[in-house]
């Protein structure tokens, strides 16, 4: 931005035999969305024909390796929360033997212990989980709108 007034702006005139200063416009557009629309593929299909058949298979082609991936991220995901479920009982079962194990024993402040040490982790697990999938329902539902 420029710190000169109105005053201190210089008019050229040009004179008659000068060679006048070429004009440039600039056009933008903006769109939304993964192609462009009929008139600029027709225009596509002119100048190169099958340009328009090409640009969909190779959209196609995207979308269902974009499906794929995503697919393949979810069913991981999926796998490694069986997984670790799977592991988290087995080890809770692991140490509420071993608490009624030490109960038989007559060590019962030892057992108890045990017992909410193999229960602790539940509680937490099931209360970070339904906070994050509480956080998750809510980004979906603000961006959507």
């Amino acid at each position: 931005m420029s710190n000169r007034s109105k005053k201190d702006r210089r008019v050229v005139k040009l004179e008659q035999n000068q060679p006048t200063i070429p004009e440039v416009s600039i056009m933008a557009a903006f769109r939304k969305g993964p192609l462009p629309p009929p008139e600029e593929m027709q225009k596509y299909e002119n100048i190169y024909p099958g340009a328009t058949k090409l640009l969909f298979d190779n959209f196609i082609t995207q979308t269902n390796h974009r499906i794929d991936l995503e697919k393949t991220v979810i069913q991981g995901d999926n796998k490694r929360a069986d997984k670790a479920q799977r592991n988290s009982f087995i080890i809770a079962m692991t140490i509420l033997a071993l608490a009624a194990a030490l109960f038989f024993m007559n060590k019962d402040g030892y057992a108890v212990a045990a017992v909410f040490t193999a229960i602790a982790p539940i509680f937490v697990a099931f209360i970070s989980s339904s906070i994050s999938r509480k956080k998750e329902r809510d980004n979906k539902r603000y961006n959507k709108s």
